[in-house]
């Protein structure tokens, strides 16, 4: 088994119903889209950066201003790499932190994980969920986006697997087509492996 592992995929495809399988096998899961909200709310430091850089406006007492930064990243594209490039290297950090607290097997749950390469070498292994793009936009509609806002999601996000195949990790792909059950029947609770 190997000691730290990415999961990650486009939206939809199920890399949090991944997660909490193996949460619920007892197995430590890092959430990093909670890690940086985490980051924006408890970090004084981080809180500084992004205060300096963006404005007071873009803080909320208990994070950070998502409308703002919705707004302010739709209009100006620069603006995600300039947010991105203050927060992932505490994110990284903070994983640093969690892997050496957790020797293994831990896992990292992470949608943009290909967008970070200092985190990719903290990794031994990637598990790359995927499915077919009309089981995504279901999914997302069951989970009450509208057809229009979950077509423009999983567009935004592109094609995941081909920005992996680039990069010098192995990458285990799990599709994800059918149930919650068929899912789970593939990470036996002992040790997690998928297949």
């Amino acid at each position: 088994m190997k000691k730290h592992i990415g999961i990650t995929g486009t939206i939809g495809s199920g890399k949090s119903t991944v997660g909490e399988i193996l949460r619920r096998q007892g197995l430590p899961v890092l959430d990093a889209d909670a890690c940086v909200h985490k980051l924006y709310r408890d970090c004084n430091a981080l809180r500084e950066k992004l205060m300096v850089a963006f404005g007071p406006e873009c803080l909320t007492a208990d994070g950070v201003n998502r409308k703002f930064f919705a707004e302010l990243i739709f209009k100006d594209c620069s603006a995600r790499e300039k947010l991105e490039a203050i927060v992932y290297p505490y994110l990284t950090e903070a994983v640093r932190e969690f892997f050496a607290a957790n020797p293994g097997p831990a896992f990292l749950e992470a949608a943009l994980l290909h967008r970070i390469p200092e985190i990719v070498k903290l990794l031994d292994q990637v598990w790359l969920v995927d499915a077919p793009a009309e089981v995504r936009l279901e999914r997302l509609q069951q989970r009450g986006l509208s057809r229009e806002d979950a077509l423009r999601r999983i567009e935004s996000q592109g094609d995941i697997a081909a920005l992996w195949a680039g990069l010098d990790i192995t990458v285990v792909k799990i599709e994800n087509t059918g149930s919650l059950e068929q899912l789970e029947s593939r990470f036996p609770p002992k040790g997690g492996h998928a297949h």
